[in-house]
Formats: C-alpha cells, sequence, structure tokens
C-alpha cells in the first residue's frame, strides 16, 4: 500500500471479503483521534488496519475476527499499541 488510494481501495475489498464470508460489518466510523473504524458483527469494533492486517495475513474470515479480538482481549491494555 503505497499510497491513500491503494489503501483505501484495500479497504474496500476487504470489507467486501468480510461480508462474503457472513459477517456484517457497518458504516465507517472516525474515531477522535482520527482512526477509521467498523463495526463487525454483533460484538466487535476493528480499526481499518486491523481488517488490513487480518486481510494481509490471509484471515479475513469469521475465525480470524474472533482470535484476533481474544488476542486483544488477552493483551493489557497498557501493552497495547496506540
Amino acid at each position: 500500500m503505497n499510497n491513500y488510494s491503494e489503501k483505501a481501495n484495500d479497504i474496500v475489498r476487504a470489507v467486501h471479503l468480510l461480508r462474503q464470508h457472513g459477517m456484517a460489518v457497518g458504516f465507517p466510523m472516525q474515531t477522535a483521534d482520527g482512526k477509521i473504524i467498523f463495526p463487525v458483527g454483533k460484538d466487535f469494533t476493528l480499526t481499518a488496519d486491523q481488517i488490513l492486517d487480518l486481510l494481509e495475513r490471509g484471515e479475513l474470515d469469521a475465525e480470524g475476527v474472533r482470535r484476533l479480538v481474544g488476542a486483544q482481549a488477552a493483551t493489557p491494555k497498557s501493552a497495547r499499541p496506540n
């Protein structure tokens, strides 16, 4: 991803793939610190960067989302990257 346009296209492609896997993905929102977030499923919220990371690792499906969220829940908040 070299530029904004490519990143935006990758995000759109990733969201479509999540939906093809049966995941409900809501409209994007922007946090106060500028991060783009998406509601995913009934219980999850992922940043655009997290979605792209899952895409790059080939884990962009319901199980990949669950693993990511589970790993975050097991990591103390102070140890998480901002």
